[in-house]
């Protein structure tokens, strides 16, 4: 139980940082605006536009990648897996988080690396910024982190159920949505917009 409420916590976690993830994205798509209308209008650029693009794009999608795993849209088979037998769900779902979970350390120790480098040589960029190179590392460090340690969560609470031999309850958790369910959650938020 107190697994599973920790998942329930995190996940939630990840739907705000992935939010405030957001608020940089639309900040640089103000700022390439107003570069490109700058340049056209006026011959003036923002320096800097496309370094800090590159920066607030990795730290989003290290926050992302967590909330990418809550709403399950990590791809996988989704057209096919639904429709094969519990067990092969269950297991094509077991080796899914476990490559993912494999792919989140090797980024979290890529990551970290290179944060530990930028801070032991005072790394800066090599444009007019000169943005210390730490800052947007540390970022995706805690971005990369959150998500190892949430994927691990996942594997730990989906070994319960497969112990306990609660193989459905498994696969409606941790495998893919079905095309049909996907359109009408997807009919069901637009509904909420409008409203």
């Amino acid at each position: 139980m107190r697994v599973k409420r920790l998942v329930e916590t995190l996940d939630r976690g990840s739907k705000y940082l992935a939010i405030l993830g957001g608020w940089p994205v639309l900040g640089l798509s103000v700022l390439i605006g107003v570069d490109v209308v700058g340049r056209k209008l006026f011959n003036l650029s923002v320096q800097g536009s496309d370094e800090i693009g590159g920066y607030v794009m990795a730290v989003a999608c290290a926050f992302g990648f967590s909330y990418g795993l809550a709403k399950r849209a990590h791809i996988r088979l989704n057209l096919v897996l639904p429709h094969m037998p519990a067990a092969f769900q269950a297991f094509a779902n077991v080796v899914a988080h476990v490559v993912l979970a494999l792919f989140s350390y090797l980024m979290l120790w890529q990551t970290v690396d290179m944060l530990v480098e930028s801070i032991r040589l005072k790394a800066v960029a090599p444009t007019p910024l000169q943005t210390p190179l730490a800052i947007p590392q540390f970022l995706c460090a805690v971005g990369m982190l959150y998500f190892a340690l949430q994927i691990t969560l996942y594997i730990v609470r989906g070994a319960g159920l497969l112990l306990a031999g609660h193989m459905t309850e498994f696969n409606t958790l941790f495998g893919v949505e079905t095309a049909e369910k996907e359109a009408k959650a997807e009919l069901q938020e637009t509904q909420v917009v409008v409203r």
